[in-house]
């Protein structure tokens, strides 16, 4: 074996300077972060900037804040209802769109059945979805429409109310019934109370400007 200028052998088996490890090391962790970011694995560059993201990918922070508390139906598309049923008490009748707050319309759309009011919720939003319908204690009726909420106020709590719309079926839980004045009363028509179903009706054995109230909350979709 030669010997060099200085008049000593090379150790082949000296270990190499720190400086090519560390220079080694360097360029794995790149390696190893660019392998890393193109699965997905490093969602931000070194200098703390976020880049780009693909189709396929989304950041959490893009996503809405998840919560425990959710309202049934936020998800539903929305739409007016066309019929209500209420199985424990035989129900079963079409439901009136009509886009006037007119009380001589109204009057004359309820000859027809029940009717929702314009203003209150439709079906698949938060809010209160309002609809109202005769009730007589006459013994002879001609137009049956006028017996149409009858027997609302024989509701309990816990009786389901079935609304339907568009081929969705939305299932109410009946919370009370009770008896209110007409002139004393108001409908909390605003979502600030979850998605709420309320039926009105005349309380025809009390008086003129007596009426049933039924609130009932939202429990499904079907």
């Amino acid at each position: 074996m030669s010997t060099n200028h200085l008049g000593f052998e090379p150790n082949i088996s000296q270990k190499p300077p720190l400086r090519v490890f560390f220079a080694a090391s360097i360029v794995m962790f790149f390696l190893t972060l660019s392998a890393a970011d193109s699965v997905g694995f490093v969602p931000c560059s070194l200098d703390g900037t976020c880049g780009e993201v693909s189709s396929e990918n989304v950041r959490l922070s893009n996503l809405p804040e998840l919560s425990v508390e959710s309202v049934e139906g936020d998800s539903q598309a929305v739409t007016l209802p066309d019929r209500i049923v209420i199985p424990a008490i035989g129900l079963d009748l079409n439901v009136q769109n009509p886009s006037t707050r007119d009380i001589a319309a109204l009057d004359t759309v309820l000859k027809n059945g029940p009717v929702r009011y314009v203003d209150s919720a439709k079906l698949g939003e938060k809010g209160n979805v309002l609809i109202f319908a005769h009730s007589s204690r006459l013994p002879v009726v001609r137009n049956q429409m006028f017996r149409a909420f009858n027997r609302v106020y024989e509701l309990s709590p816990g009786d389901t109310i079935t609304v339907t719309g568009e081929g969705k079926s939305y299932v109410y839980s009946v919370l009370y019934v009770r008896s209110g004045n007409a002139d004393d009363e108001i409908i909390d028509l605003s979502p600030k109370q979850g998605t709420r179903l309320t039926l009105v009706t005349c309380d025809t054995l009390t008086s003129k400007e007596s009426r049933w109230i039924l609130e009932a909350e939202l429990i499904g979709v079907l």
